[in-house]
């Protein structure tokens, strides 16, 4: 099958983060990225205030699309999380997560009908990671996180499977360096059993040097399944 790879790059935004997790954190981000190889669509970066409608003209453009390929982000507009998750839902189109995603990519995660890891990096530097909604310093807005009422929409887009007094303990999370961050079961951690990390974000070594949790991705409704999945745009890397 010959591979069709298009490739558009979306308005500039600057996103500051300060965590670390063996890997750097960026302490700017261009621009969010969008290419479509094969059936996948492939989104990196920042999320950024518009990107829903980017979002359906790659669509539009690329009817075939089956797969959501979300690749390194640490999320960015908080809205736009949620329209695309619950649009990807709509659709019917599966997730798997690239490396990290994060905050407002959570979202966009969980709303895919089927939803696995992947091998395109290495297992320890891929992760999906939720907290609340914060403000322009940092700190959680209660106030937004009622008002999204994100605790029932984790539930609804997890089938009901999230566990929900830990998710309440992490939509209440007081700084938007902390996470609980899902691991894949395989993943090579100082951990022998638990892939699941709490991180209130403080902690010098985010996610892997956080406290840990006993549910798995697959218990809370984070993925459907666990078989690992190879991005095409890296099946020759």
């Amino acid at each position: 099958m010959k591979r069709e790879h298009t490739h558009l790059r979306l308005s500039p935004f600057l996103l500051a983060a300060t965590c670390t997790i063996g890997i750097i954190w960026p302490q700017l981000a261009s621009s969010m990225e969008v290419s479509v190889t094969e059936t996948a669509l492939v989104l990196s970066g920042p999320v950024i205030e518009g990107d829903i409608q980017r979002f359906e003209t790659a669509l539009a453009q690329n009817p075939g699309v089956k797969t959501v390929v979300l690749r390194n982000s640490w999320g960015g507009h908080v809205i736009s999380g949620y329209r695309i998750g619950e649009r990807i839902r709509e659709l019917g189109l599966s997730t798997v997560v690239s490396g990290h995603c994060v905050s407002s990519c959570s979202r966009m995660f969980l709303g895919g009908k089927e939803r696995r890891f992947s091998n395109d990096y290495a297992l320890e530097q891929t992760f999906v990671g939720f907290h609340g909604h914060y403000d322009a310093s940092g700190r959680l807005n209660q106030r937004l996180v009622d008002r999204l009422n994100l605790a029932q929409w984790i539930h609804k887009y997890s089938d009901g499977k999230a566990d929900p007094e830990l998710v309440g303990r992490w939509i209440s999370i007081e700084l938007n360096a902390g996470m609980v961050a899902f691991m894949h079961p395989d993943t090579r951690t100082p951990f022998r059993a638990d892939k699941t990390f709490f991180c209130q974000g403080r902690e010098s070594n985010r996610p892997l040097g956080c406290s840990t949790v006993s549910v798995t991705a697959l218990d809370m409704g984070v993925v459907t399944d666990l078989t690992l999945m190879r991005s095409p745009d890296r099946s020759g890397q």
